[in-house]
């Protein structure tokens, strides 16, 4: 009778061993610290962006926020330390925009915005390094300065000539409903930069008021009272 207990109990003690090697096993749960960053483009991106669309029209296509090594690598021939070290350089780098050929996305041209964060030191040797790259492997940089409001010719003439669309007329911005456009006194939108024009609304409670609009509507459908 005895010898059976004892059985029972190394039986037992076996399992709770088995069950322990088993428990370890098994991966623990990953915990992922990461949290929503917010808007893609600044606001001054946000604005040259709808510009640069009107721009270059149906002749190219717009990327932004692409990472430097998914359009340069490094160049055949060097040893592997070196290539890995070439590589470090530009895996962090990143450019504001790029514009691809419509048939095979090929790179035709890089654009940087110089806005607010470009005239730190640190930013002015990043983008000196930017081109030092672009200007290696043959893809034009063009830097543009960043301003409340851009024209859509002027954003034509830095772009090469077979990117922008020359025969089309710039497009009218679209009408806001059910109100009269007035006068621009070079307002800027808080939200993304671009100009702010003084209308009076036709309807509703607030019929025959001012207030000013954003220009970008309706991308952007900002408002402001006047004389509140």
């Amino acid at each position: 009778m005895i010898w059976i207990l004892v059985l029972i109990v190394i039986f037992a003690i076996g399992l709770f061993f088995l069950a322990k090697r088993a428990e370890k096993r098994r991966p623990a749960q990953e915990t992922f610290s990461y949290q929503k960053s917010g808007t893609l483009f600044t606001a001054a991106e946000r604005s040259f962006l709808g510009v640069l669309h009107q721009a270059v029209g149906n002749n190219a296509v717009i990327f932004g926020k692409v990472r430097a090594a998914d359009v340069v690598e490094p160049k055949a021939g060097l040893s592997r330390s070196a290539r890995q070290k070439a590589f470090n350089r530009i895996s962090a780098q990143q450019f504001d925009f790029l514009l691809c050929d419509k048939e095979d996305l090929s790179v035709a041209c890089a654009i940087e915005l110089d806005d607010g964060p470009h005239n730190s030191k640190r930013r002015q040797e990043r983008d000196e390094f930017l081109k030092g790259v672009c200007e290696a492997s043959g893809i034009p940089l063009i830097l543009v300065p960043a301003k409340s409001a851009y024209v859509i010719s002027e954003v034509k003439r830095l772009l090469p000539r077979y990117l922008t669309a020359k025969d089309s007329p710039e497009p009218k911005p679209s009408p806001v409903p059910s109100i009269e456009k007035s006068d621009n006194n070079g307002k800027v939108c808080p939200n993304c930069s671009s100009s702010m024009v003084k209308r009076v609304a036709k309807n509703g409670k607030h019929a025959g008021k001012q207030f000013w609009a954003c220009s970008a509507y309706p991308k952007c459908k900002t408002i402001e009272t006047i004389g509140v």
